[in-house]
């Protein structure tokens, strides 16, 4: 096996290796048993079971009782209820996004609950559990300039107080969120106490195929040096603890995110996720506690905001630092190119065409134009080994087993005609960032969800034009008309390529194997994706054709060979003579 041939072997061995471990490796089933946050020791658990026995003498115990009043603010892009219970947020929907025929919400009183625990005297206050006073309208429709602020308080004495205060604007995903307790600020900061926001959160299922949001819903934290990480996503209970500084927290689901984002910092933070058993509605349920800052406990305030909306790129990016990587793009080098090249893309050609089959379609044509003259240098060299074959073919048989002669045959032969055995490999390397770039864009771009195309109602999903009463294992129980016609397509391209460049012994049989194995992993991924690299590989191979056809490849053989004699007869290349000249200028400027 010659080098180019044994290069392009290992890129392949490795891709697959990659695409393996990043997609086709088992995947979890989130049907798992797993123990309750409870059994897992999780400290917030607490925080969504009923209030605690309360002691006599809690100064609160008149507000654990009262009549819940609900404050609804809508703007362009949500719409969000408050409770006088708790003070606090009860419900969000998103007035952009469906979910089957219904508006998507995100949160509700049965799924999520969120307040403050703090410190008074003895007892701790859970804000959740206590009713608040408020002067707020019923109502507010926010347009695009204006502004509706929301107070909730809750009186103790003249002098002390504990207040909660919402700021909400007409064009923003974003909730502006701070807190003041009046004249308890001797309580927050007796015998090292610990005032914290916790957050319990089932996530509901806001996708048709629930395996993949499952997947892509976990806890995403992003700590005040810059640090970015989140939970596992595996079907075993994930904790947390972390004693750095916190800048935000995002309970992040495929397509959207849930978050609170603090304008200093939080001090600390416990989080818990675990996947419920048997359930098809809820992906993940968590329990985050989020100790505030010293500062916060000294001045008996904080400031934070929430946001809660859909994981684009543009929108994530102003919210504050770092939060958009609350959209994965892929590892350091594929995510320079989603973010520089494919977003961009496809961000220009989405204002331009209403059809996102249409996008997706010109998206092809464009990265191809861009990759162009790689592809170009790539088959002049699939020519020029097609054309020295026969001659190697010779060398091989000369020199029989004699491996080592016959490399070193084949090396002088390829330095004689000037070829170098990788050069059409190193196309295909530079390529290969663009490829994995759009596997990590399609399964997250939020504008395919619920695009439809042809016959697919949805290419942020598969396409299933059969239904199969099993389950092939790495399959699936359905056919995705988009990955077969991709499939075929690529073994027309391996059988085209072959042709161009003739292959052997494993190498012959992995181009083959290749197609099956993206028909396998690409199956369940979205159609866009599959549509994406069928119009690739047709477009491939008629650029290749239309290469073939205006490539003379008997004037390539007359260089070779007219370059090839030159060597024997002693003659000097231009690039000899080149490397001649500059060492005689070095050596009069020594001089």
């Amino acid at each position: 096996m010659d080098k180019n041939k044994f290069i392009r072997l290992l890129f392949l061995s490795t891709f697959s290796m990659l695409l393996y471990h990043h997609f086709l490796k088992p995947k979890q089933t989130f049907q798992s048993v797993v123990p309750s946050v409870n059994e897992a020791g999780m400290p917030v658990e607490s925080f969504n079971g009923a209030p605690a026995q309360v002691k006599t003498g809690f100064p609160f115990a008149a507000a654990l009782q009262g009549e819940e009043k609900y404050v609804t603010v809508e703007n362009a892009l949500f719409k969000v209820t408050f409770n006088t219970k708790g003070g606090t947020i009860q419900k969000v929907v998103l007035k952009r996004y469906k979910k089957q025929e219904e508006e998507v919400v995100l949160l509700d009183a049965q799924s999520s609950c969120m307040g403050l625990v703090l410190p008074y005297e003895n007892v701790l206050i859970e804000t959740k559990s206590l009713y608040f006073k408020t002067e707020a309208l019923p109502a507010y429709q926010l347009k695009e300039n204006e502004q509706a602020t929301i107070v909730f308080k809750l009186m103790l004495t003249a002098d002390q107080y504990l207040e909660q205060q919402f700021e909400l604007s007409g064009n923003s995903y974003q909730i502006g969120y701070s807190w003041k307790a009046v004249g308890m600020g001797a309580y927050l900061t007796q015998n090292n106490s610990k005032p914290a926001f916790c957050w319990h959160m089932d996530m509901q299922c806001l996708e048709t195929d629930y395996n993949a949001d499952a997947a892509k819903s976990t806890v995403n934290y992003y700590l005040l040096d810059q640090t970015f990480d989140q939970l596992k996503t595996t079907d075993k209970v994930e904790q947390k603890q972390i004693d750095k500084p916190l800048k935000w927290v995002s309970l992040k689901q495929r397509f959207f995110s849930s978050a609170i984002i603090a304008q200093d910092a939080f001090a600390s933070t416990t989080m818990a996720m675990r996947t419920p058993s048997g359930s098809k509605e809820i992906t993940r349920t968590v329990d985050v506690s989020l100790a505030l800052s010293d500062q916060d406990k000294v001045n008996g305030a904080g400031k934070y905001s929430f946001f809660f909306g859909p994981n684009d790129y543009k929108i994530l990016q102003q919210v504050t630092k770092g939060f958009e990587q609350n959209l994965p793009l892929g590892w350091i080098i594929v995510k320079w190119v989603n973010q520089w090249l494919i977003i961009p893309l496809f961000a220009f050609l989405e204002k331009h065409c209403a059809n996102y089959g249409l996008v997706i379609f010109l998206l092809v044509i464009m990265v191809k134009l861009l990759l162009a003259p790689l592809s170009y240098k790539s088959f002049i060299s699939m020519a020029k080994m097609k054309i020295v074959k026969p001659e190697l073919d010779k060398i091989k048989e000369k020199y029989g087993t004699n491996v080592q002669k016959a490399q070193m045959a084949q090396v002088t032969f390829y330095r004689e005609l000037g070829i170098n055995p990788l050069s059409g490999c190193i196309p295909i390397l530079l390529q290969m960032p663009i490829l994995l770039a759009m596997f990590n864009f399609f399964p997250n771009a939020i504008a395919l969800r619920h695009a439809p195309f042809l016959w697919a109602n949805d290419l942020s999903t598969y396409d299933s034009v059969i239904q199969l009463p099993f389950t092939i294992p790495l399959y699936g129980n359905h056919v995705s008309l988009f990955t077969l016609l991709m499939t075929l397509s690529t073994i027309l391209y391996a059988k085209s390529s072959s042709q161009n460049s003739p292959t052997e012994g494993p190498m012959k049989g992995l181009t083959y194997v290749m197609p099956f194995t993206f028909m396998l992993v690409l199956n369940s991924f979205p159609a866009g994706l599959s549509f994406y690299y069928f119009i690739s590989n047709i477009l491939t191979f008629l650029q290749q054709a239309l290469t073939k056809y205006f490539v003379d490849e008997e004037a390539i053989k007359k260089k070779l060979l007219a370059r090839q004699q030159k060597i024997k007869q002693g003659e000097t290349t231009s690039f000899q003579a080149r490397v001649a000249a500059t060492i005689q200028t070095s050596n009069k400027k020594k001089k």
